[in-house]
């Protein structure tokens, strides 16, 4: 059986120009890795959105996406960075990319500071100790998960997939028991944030012992991780200022309703993600100009996936919701609204060889137009039109975007470097 699976796939190569054993081998860890992560966050979902009040879930999705903004005042784009340096031979990127980045963490507490003052002078006591939390911890966290990205470099799919499939215990367990005894918001906040830490913290730790790389300083390791984020910075921002105004403007009830309308397309993303996750360390070996003449088909072979993928989604989504969420009856037809934009994933590939390959410019053009548009479309249409006026942005957006990256993966050229003396 697997020896006739090993031809199948060989013979598909002639149609899809890609090599389908490599996609196979890691796809199948990515997948079963996804596939426990979206059981476990869906798990953890119902949970919330069924043992919670609406405003409490609310307030704890919001506290959650000023956190991810919060994250985003680091060296974010450091993972990425590892992948590249990894799958180019630098085995020391991992020790030198977490040290870095926890350098440069001191952006998360300083940030995390002024709006856990914010709500203090403002007399809201809970969101300010809940922002001290995320600040002592979201530093460590974010450096402990640099794992994956070395491990991904290394294209080590099944030890990055098993690692992180048992790291998920722990803060599955200690959050799903703080919501049994209790609906208070810090406490719920300080589960996830402690739990996860621990969790990530000790894989971390066991990857250095399993691996021990060396400390190997990169230069061009670092400057590319301070474009990429800072591009992530406002990327993050355009991301989650929907649910920054919704919660400000309509209440953490709203918040909670637009937050589970897109909680299975999230999982769907990462799902579809594991081909472009797979796809940097193939795309950082291969010159740009080959890349431009060989995926723009490997792209449109991904979007007839989504395509029938977000058609199944949007005739399934009220039986899904009215079995997992009952009690919000109005996120069915935002969800299935929010589907479309599963059309314009495919493009993230070129995305993903413009970082391969450190086109900075189409990167900039790329990830600093996009969360513009949707910033500006969040701020005009959300106060007017309300939950909706977030929809009508993404999908605005979205469309926008295809339009740009395509053209720009088009136009790419890169410079060769001149070696002469």
């Amino acid at each position: 059986m697997k020896q006739r699976l090993r031809q199948l796939l060989i013979w598909s190569q002639k149609y899809t120009k890609t090599d389908m054993l490599y996609i196979a081998k890691g796809g199948f860890w990515l997948t079963l890795g996804q596939g426990v992560r979206m059981v476990s966050g869906l798990v953890l979902v119902v949970a919330f959105a069924n043992m919670l009040p609406k405003e409490t879930y609310g307030t704890y999705q919001f506290v959650m996406s000023v956190a991810t903004i919060l994250s985003a005042c680091t060296l974010s784009g450091m993972g990425a960075s590892i992948t590249r340096a990894t799958a180019q031979g630098n085995e020391g990127a991992l020790r030198y990319g977490f040290r870095t980045q926890l350098i440069w963490s001191i952006g998360i507490v300083l940030a995390a500071g002024a709006v856990a003052l914010y709500y203090w002078l403002h007399e809201n006591t809970p969101l300010a100790i809940a922002f001290l939390i995320v600040g002592a911890c979201a530093p460590f966290l974010e450096s402990f998960r640099l794992y994956r990205f070395y491990l991904r470099g290394k294209q080590h799919f099944r030890e990055s997939e098993i690692l992180g499939i048992i790291r998920l215990f722990l803060p599955l367990v200690v959050i799903l028991t703080t919501l049994v005894y209790t609906e208070n918001l810090v406490v719920l906040i300080a589960a996830y944030f402690l739990s996860h830490t621990l969790a990530v913290g000790l894989v971390y730790l066991q990857v250095l012992r399993t691996y021990t790389p060396p400390y190997t300083k990169d230069a061009d390791m670092v400057n590319l991780s301070k474009h990429l984020s800072f591009l992530n910075i406002i990327g993050t921002l355009g991301k989650h200022l929907d649910k920054l105004l919704i919660f400000h403007l309509l209440g953490p009830a709203t918040v909670a309703a637009y937050i589970l309308a897109h909680v299975p397309l999230t999982h769907m993303r990462k799902a579809l993600a594991i081909l472009t996750e797979m796809a940097i360390p193939k795309l950082s070996q291969r010159q740009f100009t080959v890349l431009q003449k060989t995926l723009p088909k490997k792209v449109w072979l991904f979007l007839l996936v989504t395509i029938v993928v977000a058609i199944l989604y949007i005739l399934a989504a009220p039986l899904l919701f009215g079995f997992f969420f009952p009690d919000y009856p109005e996120s069915v037809v935002l969800t299935q609204a929010l589907a479309l934009v599963l059309l314009s994933y495919p493009r993230s590939i070129y995305a993903q060889a413009f970082k391969a390959h450190a086109l900075k410019r189409e990167m900039y053009l790329t990830r600093l137009s996009i969360p513009i548009l949707t910033i500006i479309f969040f701020s005009i249409l959300i106060p007017v039109y309300g939950v909706w006026g977030a929809v009508y942005a993404i999908l605005a957006t979205h469309l926008i975007s295809n339009v740009l990256v395509r053209y720009l993966f088009a136009r790419a050229r890169i410079i060769p470097t001149d070696t002469s003396v």
